[in-house]
């Protein structure tokens, strides 16, 4: 039924949206007075009982930790953080798992006025240290086991003045910090807080790119930002009383506080779990916990169906998937309508629109490999990039939004002229392309240096890509081009074969000509490397890059 969602008409909520409607939404009088960590936690707490977070660990750790209980805790890590001469606006960074000392680090920062930052674990020393040092971050909090990583990388971020150790033994120290035993200076501390007085254009959040076309940049979102990421889990994520969210993300990307902090503005009740993605265990964990709204990745959902096997004899309790990344293939999400039995909804952001302002929405039709229409209260468009002119529907540019709504990005973290460099006309350019249907359906079509020029046909790689995965041999695969003396380029694709397949000439010849068949003779994969494996970002998407610097060698 159209009223058991949230947004009842795309159009008319569009057409009718005022920011003021989420900001009338908080505790305080916002956005003049504004704290994300009170809105998302202090004001859920009263009754006691209302779960925040339920957690799994990978040694079969199981805990629950109600909104009351996060208000304490945060409260403490707050007054640690004060105690530790952290002041408003300084920059507090992580280097953890997902565990719960780390969404309440999150909140208790937020709280103390200071600015959050997070490193993905999967960075190494060189990856931390450049971030730690371009901010002047003051402080991070770890773990035990990854004490080692970041004290290495302190060697070249000499900011730093104090790290905070979970789990450690004994707080131990050196000439230029000292270690702080998190479990012992969270039970010294009080569990009473008052929240900042910070207002919306106070700084909240500092995140870096993934630095894979350059230097990563610090982007920095203001306290206004929870309104933008709140909107999109009411629209998009369809949140409702009840329902127990499993967003996939974790913390060390902007993807994380989105879709925790957004759902706990709600007071919505989250699911995580501290491993990596596993289809055995992803299956258990959905057959165990009655989790209603999943919130994952592109390749988390190929690769559950590449197993889907390990769903046999599941009972699930979806009624809600989203993913974001990379566009889903139409045969990615019939397969999700079909094994998990819900419609697994695109959705596209970036760091630095802050949040996911391009989505599909539940009571939308669907037309699968589309990511969808504009958040409501976002305006976007396809503009040609030299001119910031809007392009007619149907033709390719780049994605551009207006940057006057609450959850974009305020700057690059001390860069103005490449803060400056990103707007055209009054456009914020993504650096991604993509078409605008008749309908206003937006249609990614690669970045704007992956797409390949062949022929003098413009050739965008993941129409091929989708393609060539509804192929039954087909588990993932990834297009680039290959310089070919008459052609300028041809396509070439990089296939991993299903566990059913083996590799052939053959097996080959009948991918492309599938493709042929679906798509047309331009298109079409001139050659096809078969491999094990696809190089990935450690946000798990494709490194086309990589790949292309390796066709591009005369001897690949």
């Amino acid at each position: 039924m159209m009223s058991e969602h949230n947004l009842h008409s795309y159009e008319e909520t569009y057409e009718s949206f005022d920011w003021d409607d989420i900001y009338a939404e908080a505790d305080w009088d916002a956005p003049d007075r504004l704290n994300v960590g009170h809105e998302v936690c202090d004001r859920h707490a009263a009754d006691g009982e209302n779960v925040a977070l339920r957690y799994v660990g990978t040694d079969g750790d199981r805990r629950s930790l109600t909104f009351a209980e996060l208000k304490r805790q945060s409260n403490r890590f707050a007054n640690v953080l004060e105690s530790l001469d952290v002041d408003r606006g300084d920059r507090v960074f992580s280097y953890m798992p997902r565990v719960p000392e780390h969404y309440v680090a999150l909140v208790g920062t937020l709280k103390r006025g200071a600015v959050w930052g997070s490193v993905n674990e999967r960075f190494g020393p060189d990856g931390i240290a450049y971030r730690l040092d371009d901010c002047d971050a003051k402080l991070v909090v770890t773990t035990a086991e990854n004490e080692e990583t970041v004290e290495r990388a302190l060697d070249d971020a000499p900011s730093v003045e104090t790290v905070i150790v979970l789990g450690a033994d004994e707080a131990r120290g050196d000439e230029r910090h000292d270690d702080v035993d998190f479990e012992r200076a969270m039970a010294d501390a009080s569990d009473e807080y008052q929240a900042a007085e910070t207002g919306g254009e106070d700084d909240a959040l500092l995140y870096y790119t993934s630095g894979t076309t350059g230097l990563a940049k610090g982007v920095l979102h203001k306290h206004r930002w929870v309104a933008g990421v709140a909107a999109t889990q009411r629209y998009a994520a369809d949140l409702q009383e009840g329902d127990l969210y499993w967003s996939t993300a974790d913390l060390g990307w902007l993807t994380g506080p989105i879709n925790t902090l957004g759902a706990w503005f709600w007071g919505t009740t989250l699911f995580t779990y501290e491993g990596e993605f596993d289809p055995a265990t992803w299956a258990d964990l959905l057959d165990e916990y009655p989790i209603s709204v999943l919130f994952s990745v592109p390749t988390a959902y190929r690769m559950l169906r590449a197993n889907e096997e390990v769903l046999a004899g599941t009972d699930l309790d979806l009624r809600h998937a989203l993913s974001i990344g990379e566009p889903l293939s139409a045969g990615v999400v019939d397969w999700g309508e079909e094994r998990l039995g819900v419609t697994i909804h695109d959705t596209y952001g970036q760091t630095e629109t802050g949040n996911m302002v391009v989505n599909n929405y539940p009571t939308m039709e669907i037309r699968p490999g589309s990511m969808g229409k504009p958040l409501p209260g976002v305006t976007s468009a396809i503009v040609d990039p030299e001119t910031g002119e809007e392009l007619p529907r149907g033709e390719t540019g780049e994605i551009a939004h207006r940057g006057d709504f609450p959850c974009f990005f305020a700057e690059y973290w001390q860069k103005p002229e490449q803060t400056r460099d990103c707007f055209v006309n009054d456009w914020y350019l993504s650096g991604d392309l993509a078409r605008m249907d008749e309908d206003g359906y937006i249609w990614f079509e690669g970045r704007a240096d992956d797409v390949i020029l062949s022929s003098g046909y413009r050739i965008g790689p993941f129409e091929v890509e989708s393609s060539l995965g509804e192929h039954e041999a087909v588990a993932e695969a990834a297009v680039v081009p290959k310089p070919h003396p008459e052609r300028g380029n041809i396509v070439k694709a990089y296939v991993v074969l299903t566990e059913d397949y083996e590799e052939s000439d053959e097996l080959a010849e009948e991918i492309k000509q599938h493709v042929r068949n679906e798509l047309s003779a331009h298109e079409y994969p001139r050659e096809i490397e078969f491999v094990d494996d696809l190089p990935k970002t450690v946000t798990g998407k494709i490194r086309r890059t990589e790949l292309r610097d390796q066709t591009a060698d005369p001897t690949a």
